[in-house]
């Protein structure tokens, strides 16, 4: 038994030292394939940023050999060769534009490749009389028009970028205008930078770098037949490439390009990230070395500390698994007299459960009832109230009618007498007893018992007699009505009384919630739809608190206050409007008003749906 433990303890410390052992191996591989991006993402933007820094100095002098070309003095000078006085001027032509331009060198070549005139005419370095036919930049600016080259100079030892513009004379070229820049700045502002950068031309040597030591020589050692090709073309100077390769050898891992580069400097020698940048634009290629060492170091810094998290993370795993064991072994001695203790507590546990739902029960009901209560004596009000407006309305429809008739004598006696001042009242006071003759037929149709059979409603003819019910409440308040009656009429499928009823509620929570409103805007809108129609009531009122909102169509729930309203107004909307086949629905902001809209079938529609 003593075996197995110890064979089990030294497993699981064999699979603990495999695991951080992975876990060393993993970190250091992310950590070091992560700095190796980030270094090329560096170095690239780097190069970039070196590459446009080169095309800006480079962009500063590209017109000078175009205008030099198309210069007077230029002309003058090529095409009256020996003319003393023309090399005079074109020898101070020039020097003046050179003061200006602060190139390295400014001259002109006859048709021969002889310098005929030059900005250092002057100096002891002076290019006159001296014939640059071999150049690459005669040449080539001879066949195509312009050139570029980089090259040591031959009489004034400092190497250039040489950029040449053919001078075309109307029986054919009269020579080359040349101008050569020292690029000798931007090698100083890499130096300074801290950098390990350089540039390497065509034949893949380095012509500008950080390093003194690189400049002139091949990335890699050339083949013997390539390098004396390349020393004929003397643009390296007067002791040539030494063909001695600054990168032993270059390969591919992680995504990235690496580089071996041997020497006795430490800070050239090593393995490398190799970041490199192509300019099309001159031939060459921008090469970045960012050294591998501190990248190792970073990785096994990483590495090892997630190696020491991890056997800590399993060491605190081992001894909660430890202290799982214990409490485990003591929670088993507990639960045991906890089973002894709950089975003399069950019986207990269920009677009282038992009481809590009866209890429960009892208090569901008594509320239940008390709310049933209410409701009653609500629906009795109501009731008593609906009777008591058509006793009403049934009552003043006859005086109103006597009142119409003694209208309709006074009239004809007034005629009889040939008029008088009396006419005008009359037709008033007549318009005011047909305004109570409507008032009362609608109150009488508004009671009257409704049927189920299938109805349509002309909305128009709805909203005009909602709005002459609570016209004086509307004129009470202040209210200005924003409505134009749909033409034609639109007939929807529903009672009138319930539409009506409907409306008169809205319009009359509207005036109410716009009653202390600075601004009392009433709009009442009809837009059809494809088979439905919709009524929106907008206010400009005090609006509803989105969460009253939810409960807004509740019986009894008002927001007014108390003695204001009896809170079944909306609730009996909502009902008539469900029955109907339609929706009501709100939209409110507090403090802006508030949009009820009513959503009704037209008839067409609900006819074409019966009929299916």
């Amino acid at each position: 038994m003593r075996n197995w433990m110890g064979g089990r303890q030294l497993a699981m410390v064999a699979a603990g030292l495999t695991i951080v052992l992975m876990v060393f191996w993993v970190a250091f591989e992310l950590t070091l394939t992560a700095a190796v991006r980030d270094a090329e993402e560096q170095a690239q933007r780097r190069l970039t940023l070196f590459d446009r820094t080169l095309e800006a100095i480079i962009e500063r002098y590209h017109y000078l050999p175009v205008a030099i070309s198309q210069a007077r003095e230029t002309r003058l000078v090529l095409e009256s060769t020996g003319n003393t006085s023309a090399v005079d001027a074109a020898n101070g032509f020039l020097s003046q534009i050179n003061e200006t331009a602060g190139a390295s060198e400014i001259f002109l070549m006859d048709n021969s490749g002889a310098v005929v005139a030059a900005s250092n005419w002057w100096t002891l370095t002076s290019l006159v009389g001296t014939n640059y036919s071999f150049r690459p930049y005669f040449a080539d600016a001879m066949a195509r028009g312009r050139a570029e080259f980089y090259a040591f100079g031959m009489s004034t030892r400092v190497p250039g970028l040489f950029l040449s513009q053919r001078v075309e004379g109307p029986e054919g070229p009269l020579g080359v205008a040349v101008i050569k820049i020292n690029l000798g700045e931007i090698e100083a502002n890499w130096w300074r930078s801290g950098e390990l950068i350089g540039i390497v031309d065509l034949n893949d040597v380095v012509i500008l770098s950080t390093r003194p030591d690189w400049r002139y020589r091949p990335l890699q050692t050339i083949p013997l037949t390539q390098f004396a090709t390349i020393s004929n073309q003397q643009r390296y100077g007067e002791n040539g490439v030494e063909n001695r390769g600054i990168i032993t050898d270059r390969w591919h891992s992680r995504g990235a390009e690496f580089a071996l580069l041997a020497g006795s400097d430490p800070e050239t020698s090593g393995y490398f990230v190799l970041q490199e940048l192509r300019l099309p634009k001159h031939g060459w290629r921008i090469l970045s070395f960012s050294p591998l060492t501190p990248l190792y170091g970073s990785a096994i810094t990483m590495a090892t500390a997630a190696a020491l998290g991890c056997a800590a993370i399993l060491l605190i795993i081992v001894l909660l698994e430890q202290r799982r064991r214990l409490v485990a072994q003591r929670l088993a001695d507990h639960n045991q007299l906890e089973m002894r203790v709950a089975e003399r507590t069950e019986d207990l546990h269920t009677t009282n459960e038992q009481l809590r739902a009866e209890i429960a029960e009892r208090v569901r009901a008594e509320k239940a009832e008390h709310d049933v209560r209410e409701h009653l004596v609500q629906a009795a009000k109501l009731a008593s109230l609906g009777q008591a407006l058509a006793g009403v309305a049934h009552e003043v429809s006859q005086p109103v009618a006597a009142l119409t008739t003694h209208l309709a004598s006074a009239r004809l006696l007034d005629q009889r007498r040939g008029g008088s001042e009396l006419g005008p009242v009359l037709s008033a006071m007549d318009k005011v007893v047909e305004r109570l003759a409507t008032l009362t037929g609608h109150l009488k149709t508004f009671a009257r018992k409704q049927t189920r059979e299938p109805m349509q409603t002309d909305i128009g003819t709805a909203i005009a007699n909602a709005l002459e019910l609570t016209d004086h409440r509307l004129r009470q308040v202040g209210v200005d009505i924003e409505y134009r009656r749909p033409r034609p009429a639109i007939a929807v499928s529903t009672n009138p009384v319930h539409l009506e009823q409907v409306l008169i509620n809205l319009i009359a929570n509207a005036a109410d919630a716009m009653q202390d409103a600075p601004m009392r805007i009433l709009s009442i809108g009809v837009v059809p739809r494809l088979d439905t129609v919709e009524i929106a009531i907008t206010d400009t009122g005090i609006g509803i608190a989105p969460e009253e909102i939810s409960n807004l169509f509740d019986p009894f729930f008002t927001t007014k206050p108390a003695g204001k309203g009896l809170g079944l107004g909306l609730a009996i909307s909502f009902g008539l409007v469900r029955d109907s086949g339609g929706t009501i629905n709100v939209q409110s902001r507090p403090g802006q008003g508030s949009t009820f809209t009513i959503s009704l079938s037209l008839a067409a529609s609900a006819a074409e749906r019966a009929s299916a």
